[in-house]
C-alpha cells in the first residue's frame, strides 16, 4: 500500500508554515538583540573603556554577537526550508485533488493507495460496439488520471526528501560544539547548502541598475528583506542604490563570516602564502575593530560598510556618516598602493575631510566615503600598472554606478556631491567622469594627479569652474603628470581651477590645520576654496 497517497490527500500546509514563521520570529529576535548589543553595549563601551579587562570583555561580546548572527542565518535557512516544502507539498496536494476530481467526473474508482480502476461493466456491454468504444476511452482516461496521481505523489516525495536533506545540514549543535572559531563561516556554508539541497535559484537583481535594485528592495516585505540579509549578505551588500544602513548590515555579516573563516582555517589550500593569509586576516580584523568602535555613537560619526571584497589586494567602501541623509557628501578615491590593509589610513583621511567640511559649514551634515572599489595599481616595481590607464578604465563603470546609486539611495535628498581623487585615484575619477553620463557630481577634485585620461576638464561632465586641481610644489607626481595618463591637470590648457596647497610631498594633503585640507573641506561644503592664479 502506498502510504503517501492518504497522507498527501489530507496534507495541511498550515502547520509547516506556522513552524517556518516560528523560526523567522526567532531570527528576528536574534537580529534585534544583536543590533541592540552593537549600538547600546559594545559600541559605546569601546569609546570609553580600554585595557586588559576591556579586551577580554570585548572578545566575549564579539562571541555573543557572532552567536546571534549564526542564529539569524540558521533560523532563516530553516524557515526557508519549511516554507519551500510546504509550498511544494501543497502544490502536489492540489494536483492530486484535481486528478481525483477528474476521476470522479469520469466515474473512475480510486483505491485507498492511489490506484485508478474502471467502473463495473454492464451485462450487455460485451456485445455493444458503442460500449467497447466507451471502455477504450475510459481506459485512456484512467491512464491519464493515474499518470497525474503518480506525478503528484512523486513531486511530494521529492519535496519531502529535499527538505529532509536541507534540514539535516542545519545541525543544531553549531552553537554548543567546542571550538572558538568557525561557526559564522559554517552558518554561511549551511545557507548555501540549503539552497543546493532544495534546488533553489533565489532571484536577486544583478548590480547593473541602481534604480532597479532600489525598486526590488522596496518591493520586499520586512520578513523577506531580513531573510535576504541573512542568506544573501554578499549579494545584497554590493547592490548600489540600496540604503546605506542596509548595505552596512549585509557587509558586516560578510566581514564576520570571512574573518571567521580565516581564523578557523589555514593558509594550506587557500592559494595564499602564510604572509598573505596573515595580512588578509589582520586587515579584516582591524577593519572590524574600527567599525565596532563607532557603533552606537552619533549618526555623523558612524561608519557604514558599503562594500567588501577581501580577495586579491582587497577592496572596501566605507562611509563616515550616513550618505543617504547628509547635506554634503564626498567620495575619496585613493591611488597607487592602496589595499584593504591600508584602510585605516583612508579612514583617518575621510575623518579629517569631514572635520574640515563641518568646520566651514557648521550645522550642516557631512558624509565622506572612502571608495576603494577598484583594483588600485601596486607600487612599482611590483607592477607597472600605474603607468597605464587599464586599472582606471576597468573600475570606471563601478564608480559611475556607485555615485548613481548614492543619488538613488538619497531619494529626494539631493546632497551636494564631491568626488575627490588622489594620485592614480584621479586617473580613475577621470576615466569614470569622462565616460557614459559621468559621475553626476557637483564638484570634482584632482589632488596630486598624474593625469585624468582626458585633454580638458570639459570632458568630465562637470559644470564649468567645478573641476579643481592641486599639487604640492615638491610632490614627485609632478614629474609624471602629462605623460601617459592624459594631459597635466595643473597646466593651464587643461582648464581646471588650481586650489592653494601648503603641504609637502605626495601624502600630506590631509595634514591637520593645513590649507590643503581646508580647501578640500570648503569644496565639500559647497564653498569657494582659496585658489592660485593661472
Amino acid at each position: 500500500m502506498n502510504a503517501l497517497f492518504p497522507q498527501l490527500r489530507s496534507f495541511d500546509p498550515d502547520g509547516v508554515r506556522e513552524a517556518a514563521q516560528a523560526w523567522r520570529r526567532l531570527s528576528a529576535h536574534g537580529d534585534a538583540a544583536g543590533s541592540r548589543h552593537r549600538t547600546q553595549v559594545n559600541g559605546p563601551l569601546r569609546q570609553s573603556w580600554s585595557g586588559r579587562d576591556a579586551d577580554a570583555a570585548f572578545y566575549a561580546m564579539e562571541q555573543s554577537e557572532e552567536f546571534l548572527d549564526v542564529l539569524r542565518v540558521e533560523c532563516e535557512a530553516a524557515a526557508l526550508t519549511l516554507d519551500t516544502v510546504a509550498e511544494r507539498m501543497d502544490q502536489a496536494r492540489t494536483d492530486l485533488l484535481n486528478a481525483l476530481r477528474r476521476a470522479d467526473e469520469w466515474d473512475l474508482p480510486v483505491t485507498g493507495d492511489g490506484l485508478v480502476g474502471l467502473p463495473s461493466a454492464e451485462p450487455g456491454d460485451r456485445h455493444d460496439p458503442d460500449a467497447r468504444e466507451r471502455w477504450q476511452r475510459l481506459g485512456v482516461l484512467r491512464g491519464q488520471v493515474q499518470q497525474r496521481i503518480d506525478a503528484a505523489l512523486a513531486a511530494a516525495r521529492e519535496a519531502s526528501d529535499r527538505g529532509a536533506r536541507a534540514l539535516e545540514g542545519l545541525e543544531g549543535g553549531i552553537l554548543t560544539r567546542p571550538g572558538v572559531f568557525g561557526r559564522a563561516a559554517e552558518a554561511a556554508r549551511d545557507a548555501g547548502e540549503v539552497f543546493a539541497a532544495l534546488g533553489l535559484g533565489e532571484y536577486l537583481p544583478g548590480n547593473t541598475d541602481p534604480q532597479r535594485s532600489a525598486d526590488w528592495w522596496r518591493s520586499l516585505t520586512p520578513e523577506q528583506q531580513r531573510a535576504h540579509l541573512a542568506l544573501h549578505p554578499a549579494e545584497v551588500g554590493q547592490l548600489d542604490g540600496l540604503p546605506a544602513a542596509v548595505r552596512d548590515r549585509a557587509n558586516r555579516l560578510v566581514l564576520e563570516q570571512q574573518l571567521d573563516a580565516l581564523r578557523a582555517g589555514s593558509p594550506r589550500g587557500s592559494g595564499l602564502t602564510y604572509g598573505q593569509y596573515d595580512e588578509r586576516q589582520n586587515a579584516l580584523r582591524v577593519l572590524k575593530e574600527r567599525l565596532d568602535r563607532r557603533d552606537g555613537g552619533p549618526s555623523a560619526q558612524r561608519l557604514f560598510l558599503l562594500g567588501l571584497e577581501p580577495a586579491g589586494d582587497g577592496r572596501a567602501i566605507v562611509a563616515l556618516g550616513d550618505p543617504d541623509t547628509a547635506q554634503h557628501t564626498a567620495v575619496l578615491v585613493p591611488g597607487t598602493g592602496t589595499t584593504l590593509a591600508r584602510m585605516p589610513g583612508q579612514l583617518e583621511r575621510i575623518g579629517r575631510l569631514q572635520q574640515a567640511a563641518c568646520a566651514v559649514a557648521p550645522g550642516r551634515s557631512v558624509s565622506v566615503i572612502s571608495w576603494l572599489g577598484y583594483d588600485a595599481p601596486e607600487i612599482p616595481p611590483e607592477s607597472l600598472g600605474v603607468a597605464g590607464r587599464g586599472r582606471a578604465e576597468d573600475g570606471a563603470e563601478a564608480m559611475r554606478r556607485f555615485t548613481r546609486g548614492t543619488r538613488v539611495a538619497q531619494g529626494g535628498n539631493r546632497s551636494h556631491l564631491t568626488v575627490i581623487g588622489h594620485s592614480y585615484g584621479t586617473t580613475a575619477v577621470g576615466a569614470a567622469a569622462a565616460g557614459g553620463e559621468g559621475l553626476d557630481a557637483d564638484d570634482l577634485v584632482a589632488i596630486a594627479s598624474p593625469g585624468m585620461t582626458t585633454a580638458h576638464a570639459s570632458d568630465l561632465h562637470a559644470a564649468p569652474g567645478h573641476v579643481w586641481v592641486g599639487a604640492a610644489g615638491n610632490d614627485p607626481i609632478r614629474l609624471a603628470a602629462g605623460r601617459t595618463l592624459g594631459a597635466d591637470p595643473m597646466a593651464a590648457p587643461f582648464g581646471g581651477t588650481v586650489i592653494a596647497t601648503d603641504t609637502s610631498g605626495h601624502s600630506g594633503y590631509w595634514d591637520p590645520d593645513s590649507q590643503s585640507l581646508l580647501n578640500q573641506g570648503r569644496i565639500i561644503a559647497g564653498k569657494q576654496p582659496a585658489t592660485v592664479a593661472g
